[in-house]
């Protein structure tokens, strides 16, 4: 058993994570995280997506996998435009999906879905809100104009390890305020069965995370970034998280 090399190939010239961008590096995936909520309040922590509101509480997964059903809320989002869905299928495998919308009428993916990472419109821009369901309930959202999701939410899928670098947060409260956020990390392992907070702070306004050793996230973890008020709401979040998803050893 050998490990995917983090060697650069073209010399110290280029950066390192410019060559992972480029493909450069075998078994190795830049991984953006972004999400995004003007529903934040000081009941329970939670994760910024489009499905939160200001009860909070942490996003809760499908218990199975299963085929999406997929659905604007505008007839202009006709077939001539796509999504794709980048996730996880059973056992937490990485699975990627592309479907042609069909407006206000459902359509079904082929393919069976236990985790969501991320949507993406393909091809054009969506006119309606886009969502992803399993029987009644939303798992993911692109909301009209905007073309992707929007979720602080990651499952590390099966065979893989991420190693987080940065996280940031911003909040739109304001210094004069005696009200401050909480940042948290909440991890899933799914194969030991633990969920831990793996770091938590407080912030007014933003808050940066610059790791000095990326944190590695084993196969199979979900991660939830998390937010809460102090007091009042509701407050519009956003979040950034960065890192490199490598490949096991076969």
């Amino acid at each position: 058993m050998g490990t995917y090399s983090s060697a650069t190939r073209q010399g110290a010239y280029e950066p390192f994570e410019l060559q992972v961008s480029r493909g450069q590096v075998d078994g190795h995936t830049g991984i953006e995280i972004f999400g995004f909520t003007p529903n934040i309040a000081n009941t329970a922590s939670g994760p910024m997506w489009e499905g939160q509101t200001q009860s909070g509480g942490l996003y809760v997964y499908p218990s199975s996998a299963a085929p999406l059903v997929l659905v604007s809320t505008s007839a202009s989002d006709t077939t001539a435009l796509s999504v794709r869905i980048e996730g996880c299928g059973a056992n937490f495998v990485a699975l990627t999906e592309t479907i042609a919308l069909n407006g206000t009428t459902n359509v079904t993916t082929t393919n069976s879905f236990l985790r969501i990472n991320a949507m993406y419109v393909t091809n054009g821009t969506n006119v309606g809100v886009i969502t992803a369901k399993i029987s009644s309930t939303t798992y993911a959202q692109i909301n009209a104009g905007v073309g992707q999701t929007q979720m602080s939410i990651y499952t590390v899928p099966a065979g893989y390890t991420f190693y987080l670098s940065y996280t940031q947060y911003d909040a739109a409260i304001g210094f004069t305020s005696s009200a401050f956020m909480t940042a948290q990390e909440y991890n899933k392992d799914n194969v030991s069965g633990a969920l831990t907070l793996t770091h938590q702070t407080v912030f007014v306004q933003k808050q940066e995370t610059p790791f000095t050793a990326p944190i590695a996230h084993t196969e199979k973890t979900d991660i939830q970034f998390c937010v809460k008020s102090s007091s009042g709401g509701p407050l519009t979040c956003s979040m950034y998280a960065g890192g490199i998803l490598i490949k096991n050893p076969d």
